[in-house]
């Protein structure tokens, strides 16, 4: 199926439509004639937020690694395009292939937080795949799910096939590997299920329990680069790379669910995290790394590995940025490095305020430390600081909590007046937490408290910025994440009522929700507004994240009696039961020969970008944009081209600045859904010697997305620098209005006016119009009115701009700028 050709002329009626369309930029060839598998990895959310995510990422990398295995690409999709897909009888289908779903071998979802419950059967019901697994037959995919949010498969156990536990590394390709073999061997969906109940790692109803899988290799891979990744054709909600150097957390937070999830935890040493870098730098086309980690403080050589990157990455302006740094992690020598990365803001999680408080939460964050911080970084530059805190964890005193936040907050303005973010959210006990036993705030509690505390602060810090996260959400993702079997019907009763895409406030429809949970045959509230029974069965307890139960009321205990537990070592006394003989820490500490050195050297300054070349030669580039192309909007197509040039051997010359930006110029940009025969852009590139006007175009053709063709590349070598937009004269243009009207009738009446800036003629095609237009005139508002829906008309008709003019009507920019030069 290309579904370029069946929806062309309805995409541009949606939102965002290159969500849709795949043609992104792909690093790594697959041989599809050795191919006999069909996957596809599924982040059930918008494709901004899933392609962001990293599990995808490491998911589409790890199958397509498989020789006979082709992964593909799935995610939720709007409302809009979900009417255009059911108007059009089309199935949901993947980006790479177009592969309708129901047509797959395995389908992966991965769910990272628990409000895309939803949007999970979207997929399913769209894909034509029966929502229930018990109504599946031989000719459907078998449903995978994984993810942190699952550690409570029970809501989601009618859904899915199997529930993945753990880390996909190593365990993924054993759930693939089987049922392929099983396939060869023509066997069918019930003797495939049979055949993965016997993983450990994997959980269904009727298996007693699931251990997680841990990825013993983190850090320890030969090869860290990918190897298969798909760089997206638009700005997502996280765009840029993301190296992990560190999986796991050494602290114990009680509240942290993730901490549990990703024990034990694994540092990198530099040489693969500098590897990584690279790849996501010169090979993907980022210029911003994330160093990623639950707390990226605790590796034990972070300044080091800031100060070593800064030092070789600044001069191709590389920028590193740090998730949330724990306090007592918080360094001088961190914040100096940070000095040298863009400034965005220090974040602070709290979560509360008060000593005794943060004790029972094993997270003591010593307000002294954090006034020292921000009044060293408001120092340093750092205009902003964002604070987090949680209203309803166990242990704390309702009645002092607002005031408590109120003076904590308070004391850091008075010392420091620097501007304040502040972000407050409603505790969620998590499952396989020390905390999994409390109750949580209803919603009702939630707001009474929040609406306050939000107007106690605004009265004692004047101008800071006050949120909170809406207790509706917090109720739901609480309901879902300690539900047991008997919430799935109430998730698919809100679903059939409409529920899509509830992590996103426009789209939340907390009412219909609401009347779901109001028509359950039980009570699904009693699963978080009482407290379980410590000794008492849980309904996550047939999964195991190799946490002992023992360890989490030990845990309980001491939060009550104010006790810290000492982080994770090599060697240490906690026997929560996540190490073992096969699965241990990894602790770098005295063991990275590289930053051991730069540890011993004395303090240098930071690396500066390199002064200007001095040579340098502007390039005029001719592209035609068409297909999935079409789709991107100007200011994504010139991302498009600034990660091309990044990926190739070509070096783009800078601005100056604060912020420097490759100097590129495009003449009078196109709107989505008009294709472009001969296209015009500037580009300034370092000339080292060896450049060539042949080399820029096959290194430019090979690193960009589909739907560019570069067509030519001319050197301009004069004195005078030259831009493109002083020089357009105008643009010609052909439109095939396919007999609509009232279109053919404006287009006929414009043939014989007469208007100095525009000129329409028929074109020798019925049907066909050529119009040329002076300047950067807009085609559709000039010939149509400044009223019209500019994307309803792209779908009517066909537009295609056929050349760009300089000067005069008679030469196109290559030949105008050979003249003048």
């Amino acid at each position: 199926m290309n579904i370029l050709e069946v929806l062309a002329d309805d995409l541009v009626l949606v939102a965002q439509p290159s969500r849709y369309t795949g043609g992104e930029f792909h690093y790594g060839n697959k041989d599809m004639k050795a191919v006999d598998f069909h996957a596809a990895i599924c982040f059930p959310d918008l494709y901004e937020i899933g392609m962001s995510n990293n599990a995808v990422r490491i998911l589409y990398d790890l199958l397509n690694r498989m020789d006979h295995v082709h992964c593909d690409r799935v995610f939720s999709v709007a409302p809009d395009f979900e009417e255009l897909l059911k108007k059009k009888q089309i199935p949901l289908y993947t980006l790479d292939l177009h592969k309708p779903l129901h047509e797959l071998d395995l389908l992966g979802i991965s769910l990272g937080y628990e409000l895309c419950a939803t949007n999970v059967l979207q997929v399913l019901e769209l894909g034509h795949i029966p929502l229930r697994s018990k109504d599946r037959g031989d000719e459907h995919p078998i449903v995978l799910m994984g993810g942190p949010a699952v550690t409570n498969p029970l809501p989601f156990s009618p859904f899915v096939d199997f529930v993945y536990i753990g880390e996909a590394e190593g365990g993924f390709e054993q759930v693939v590997e089987a049922i392929r073999k099983a396939k060869a061997l023509g066997q069918g969906r019930k003797e495939i299920i049979k055949k993965l109940e016997e993983l450990p790692f994997l959980w269904s109803p009727e298996k007693k329990r699931a251990l997680r899988f841990i990825d013993d290799s983190f850090g320890i891979k030969r090869d860290a680069r990918y190897q298969y990744y798909v760089v997206p054709s638009f700005k997502v909600a996280q765009d840029n790379g993301v190296v992990e150097i560190m999986r796991g957390c050494p602290n114990g937070c009680r509240f942290c669910h993730a901490g549990q999830y990703y024990k034990p935890y694994r540092q990198k040493l530099y040489e693969t995290i500098k590897e990584e870098v690279s790849h996501y730098v010169d090979t993907l086309g980022y210029r911003e790394v994330t160093l990623s980690s639950l707390s990226s403080g605790d590796h034990p050589y972070i300044k080091e590995i800031i100060e070593t990157l800064n030092a070789e990455f600044s001069p191709k302006h590389i920028s590193f940025a740090l998730p949330s740094l724990k306090v007592n992690s918080f360094s001088l020598g961190i914040l100096e490095q940070l000095s040298e990365v863009r400034k965005s803001g220090l974040t602070f999680a709290i979560e509360t305020p008060k000593e005794s408080w943060q004790l029972a939460m094993n997270k003591p964050v010593p307000l002294e430390q954090v006034i020292g911080i921000a009044k060293e970084a408001k120092s340093r530059g750092w205009k902003l600081a964002k604070f987090y805190f949680m209203i309803g964890l166990p242990l704390v005193d309702r009645e002092e909590e607002n005031q408590a936040i109120v003076d904590y907050l308070g004391a850091i303005w008075d010392e420091t007046h620097i501007r304040m973010n502040i972000n407050i959210g409603t505790f969620i006990p998590k499952p396989h937490t020390p905390f999994q036993w409390c109750a949580q705030l209803t919603p009702e509690q939630s707001y009474q408290q929040l609406s306050q505390l939000k107007k106690m602060i605004n009265d004692r810090i004047k101008g800071c910025k006050v949120s909170y996260h809406e207790p509706s959400v917090s109720y739901l993702e609480g309901l879902i994440s300690r539900g047991d079997a008997r919430y799935a019907d109430v998730i698919e009763k809100a679903y059939q009522k409409g529920c899509r895409l509830d992590a996103w406030n426009e789209y939340l429809q907390y009412d219909l929700w609401k009347e779901a949970i109001a028509e359950a045959s039980y009570n699904p509230e009693e699963a978080i507004f009482k407290d379980y029974d410590i000794e008492g069965d849980l309904p996550w307890d047939s999964v195991s994240l190799r946490v002992g139960k023992k360890f989490l009321k030990e845990e309980w205990d001491r939060a009550k009696n104010l006790l810290l537990t000492d982080r994770c070592y090599e060697v240490c006394e906690h026997q929560c039961g996540s190490c073992s003989a096969s699965h241990t820490v990894t602790d770098v500490t005295n063991k990275d020969s590289i930053l051991e050195q730069k540890k011993n050297e004395k303090s240098t300054a930071a690396a500066v970008a390199l002064p200007l070349p001095d040579s340098t030669v502007q390039t005029v580039i001719v592209y035609s944009r068409s297909g999935s192309a079409l789709y991107i909007s100007h200011i994504n197509a010139m991302r498009n081209f600034e990660m091309a040039f990044q990926r190739s051997a070509l070096v783009v010359q800078f601005t100056q600045g604060f912020n420097p930006k490759p100097k590129l110029e495009f003449v009078n940009p196109l709107s989505i859904g008009i294709a472009g025969d001969q296209e015009v852009m500037l580009a300034e590139l370092v000339d080292d010697g060896t450049l060539n006007e042949e080399k820029v175009k096959s290194e430019l053709q090979r690193t960009l997305n589909e739907g560019y063709t570069i067509l030519d590349v001319v050197f301009l070598r004069g004195p005078k620098k030259q831009t493109l937009a002083k020089h357009l004269k105008g643009s010609l243009y052909r439109i095939d209005t396919k007999g609509e009207e009232p279109y053919t009738e404006i287009l006929d009446a414009r043939v014989h006016e007469a208007d100095a800036s525009l000129e329409v003629t028929k074109a020798d095609t019925a049907n066909q119009y050529l119009v040329r237009i002076t300047g950067e005139r807009n085609l559709i508002k000039l010939l149509f009115g400044a009223d019209v829906d500019k994307f309803l008309i792209a779908s009517k008709l066909t537009i295609k701009r056929e050349k760009l003019f300089a000067g005069n009507w008679d030469t196109g920019y290559v030949e105008y700028l050979r003249l003048i030069e």
